[in-house]
């Protein structure tokens, strides 16, 4: 089996590494890899890579390609993933999953109907602190859950004709759904932007999900990086480190860290990504969750 990746900058860079060391390990067969920047691809000299092209159309035609994964700009993501289904390439594409709704479910018809895998890059269920953390709340170990608090903070330049709700929410919205099976039914929302002529560079949102609530702090105007997620529930709280991969637990006034065996989360969802091609399986980050997240953001952004 030959993956091509689609993108090969900051992310692509990463995912195109995990997918050569794949073919080392003689889980893959060899990596193609695909961007219009030529200096992006020269960087990648290894007998692995198989192939190397600046056009898509001409990458996806090739019949050696298996597979794609697909981390282009997100504006991109609907056309390239539509005509990869359509010529028969299995399919992970990085979130989100589309910028418009109506798009995510007509991918997710044209894989069913082709009978091919289309799997999105979810990463964070492929993280075992989050698996641990789940554990926790599916055990009953924090008992009721009252609410989220979630941060996802760093400092840098808005992402070109990007709203930072659309690049950065999908990751805690399915943190949320991963660990509670649930999506949220009301939502408030502020946003801002600090220079002129800009998306949105930093948002609060509320999410009521019935049950509990949930509480998102989303910036690229904040000096320390933080992927941060908190739980409070009646018997305990824990304090999830979700990039580091640490967790504690806080109850009366003090706290137990929980062991986690830290992993590598790319090469985790590649595995996932080669392993349902061969089963026809979708564990973990299947296309209906994709288009639901989408779905869902698609409406909290049509309400502000």
């Amino acid at each position: 089996m030959n993956i091509g990746i689609i993108g090969v900058g900051y992310w692509g860079s990463k995912v195109t590494r995990e997918y050569i060391d794949l073919a080392k390990e003689g889980k893959i067969q060899g990596v193609g890899i695909c961007d219009v920047k030529k200096e992006l691809l020269q960087k990648f000299e290894n007998k692995y890579i198989i192939k190397k092209s600046v056009d898509y159309k001409e990458f996806l035609n090739d019949s050696t390609i298996d597979a794609v994964h697909i981390a282009s700009n997100n504006v991109f993501h609907y056309d390239i993933a539509k005509e990869a289904l359509e010529g028969g390439k299995h399919v992970l594409l990085e979130k989100p999953m589309t910028t418009k709704s109506d798009e995510a479910y007509e991918l997710v018809e044209l894989s069913a109907h082709n009978g091919l895998i289309l799997q999105v890059g979810h990463i964070f269920r492929f993280a075992n602190v989050i698996r641990k953390t789940k554990e926790l709340v599916d055990n009953n170990r924090l008992g009721k859950i009252y609410y989220f608090t979630l941060k996802w903070t760093t400092l840098m330049q808005p992402v070109k004709d990007v709203d930072i709700i659309w690049d950065l929410l999908p990751h805690p919205l399915d943190i949320i759904h991963f660990l509670t099976g649930k999506w949220p039914l009301k939502w408030q929302v502020m946003t801002r932007s600090y220079r002129r002529d800009k998306p949105s560079e930093m948002a609060s949102i509320n999410l009521d999900y019935g049950d509990f609530m949930a509480n998102i702090e989303l910036s690229w105007v904040t000096a320390e990086r933080k992927r941060l997620m908190e739980i409070i529930c009646s018997k305990s709280m824990a304090k999830v480190e979700c990039v580091k991969q640490k967790l504690n637990i806080f109850e009366n006034e003090g706290a137990i860290e929980v062991e986690v065996d830290t992993n590598n989360t790319i090469k985790e969802e590649a595995l996932n990504f080669i392993d349902s091609i061969k089963s026809r399986k979708m564990p973990f980050n299947s296309h209906i969750i994709g288009a639901k997240n989408v779905d869902v953001i698609e409406k909290i952004m049509e309400s502000i």
